[in-house]
């Protein structure tokens, strides 16, 4: 934009608040991190005429699937450490388009992306 290039100032507080942005992807990439990992899931059973239900975790490590039993006392503590983890999952995709936004008036050059 022709109003950042002219106006120092601007381009300042813009170069501070990408840094303040970074800052926080980092810090919210550092959490969603501590969380587990997967899918909770639900599988009943039936054997000798009696429906069993029972919790369990599917992730992958490796490259391999697993699924992993939850013990019922576990369930409502893992429901809400998932709940965190898509929190931050959502306010990491915020941070990460306000970034590109940030980048594209401060004409950066973009970072390769890993895959």
């Amino acid at each position: 934009m022709k109003v950042v290039e002219k106006n120092n100032p601007v381009r300042g507080l813009l170069k501070e608040e990408y840094q303040r942005c970074q800052e926080v992807l980092a810090a919210l990439s550092e959490k969603a991190a501590k969380y587990p990992k997967g899918s909770l899931n639900l599988r009943k059973k039936r054997h000798k005429g009696k429906e069993y239900a029972y919790h369990y975790l599917v992730a992958r490590e490796e490259g391999r699937v697993v699924n992993r039993h939850i013990p019922e006392a576990e369930v409502p503590v893992l429901q809400r450490q998932l709940a965190e983890r898509d929190k931050c999952r959502k306010e990491i995709l915020a941070y990460e388009k306000r970034i590109a936004y940030l980048e594209k008036l401060l004409r950066l050059p973009r970072p390769e992306v890993k895959k």
